[in-house]
């Protein structure tokens, strides 16, 4: 099993406290049991830890786990945080998916460009438009249009995907985008999930990770777009479960780490639900070591992804 830099200082300090010598007769049956478990040689990426998914592959899976849910949704269900009924919410996810789609070149889409760096106002006047009625219609469009960008994004290659695309305040990597996009359609997910009194879909470690590496790394520009500055302070985030890890970040864009002023400890999807905005950062249960404040400061920057 890989490491970095400080796996090995927790797991260091973990040995210090904990190490004692075994029976003999006992090595035997550990290292047979955890034989069963992880033939020798298996790399720990196998059982999902620490591997990314491939960005297309997830923006792909998230919206058939979306699609698979809309199957039992009643239209007139109250979608919160916004008090969008179900059709109102997905009037919001066609627009964006026409929005999107338009900025990858697949189709002409008129967006007033006043509003395109605002994610929601840009969505408003469809959202506003939409009926209960207009239910099955809206979701057999988003059906259609998701289906195209599916299979547009499905068959690029790597290079094609590291190509600039412009999606509202972004300007930045289609693998980029796309991680923002499944951040959304998950969110709504969950979203629609609770409104339906089911349990949503359950995130493998692959998409989770990369999520968090997303949602840690956006916290400088949480913070900027918060007005919140900090200075050449870093926070270390450690985030548990599957598709979980432990970064050093900057609390400032384009600076390098260095040593970590405070250290927050929260559950991977959970810190994800705070990327999301779907949990406050008063509301997420953490652990931290080192000054309150700036952990606070530090989860309010992390609250980037509006949906």
């Amino acid at each position: 099993m890989s490491t970095d830099s400080s796996d090995d200082e927790v797991l260091g300090l973990l040995a210090t406290t904990v190490a004692a010598t075994p029976p003999p007769a006992l090595v035997g049956r550990i290292l047979a049991s955890a034989g069963r478990a992880r033939p020798a040689g298996q790399p720990i990426d196998a059982l999902g830890g620490g591997r990314r998914a491939d960005p297309a592959a997830a923006y792909i899976q998230t919206v058939g786990e979306l699609d698979e849910v809309l199957t039992s949704v009643d239209a007139d269900a109250t979608i919160q945080p916004y008090g969008w009924t179900a059709a109102q919410l997905m009037a919001h996810l066609l627009e964006v998916e026409l929005y999107f789609g338009r900025q990858l070149g697949l189709w002409e889409h008129h967006v007033d460009e006043s509003l395109e760096n605002d994610h929601l106002a840009m969505t408003a006047a469809a959202v506003g438009a939409a009926t209960v009625d207009d239910f099955a219609e809206l979701v057999g469009r988003w059906r259609r249009v998701s289906s195209d960008i599916g299979r547009h994004v499905g068959a690029l290659d790597d290079a094609r995907l590291q190509q600039r695309v412009k999606f509202h305040m972004l300007d930045s990597r289609l693998s980029t985008v796309l991680v923002v996009r499944v951040f959304e359609v998950w969110t709504h997910t969950e979203d629609l999930c609770r409104a339906s009194r089911r349990r949503p879909p359950t995130l493998d470690a692959a998409r989770l990770r990369l999520m968090t590496e997303a949602a840690v790394g956006a916290i400088p520009l949480g913070m900027l777009l918060a007005g919140i500055d900090r200075g050449a302070r870093t926070a270390r985030v450690v985030l548990t479960g599957p598709g979980g890890g432990t970064w050093n970040q900057p609390l400032q864009i384009g600076l390098e780490p260095g040593d970590p002023t405070v250290t927050i400890v929260a559950d991977a999807v959970d810190f994800c639900r705070l990327a999301a905005q779907r949990i406050r950062p008063d509301d997420l249960a953490a652990e931290v070591e080192g000054p309150l404040e700036l952990a606070a400061d530090v989860l309010r920057g992390a609250s980037v992804f509006a949906a």
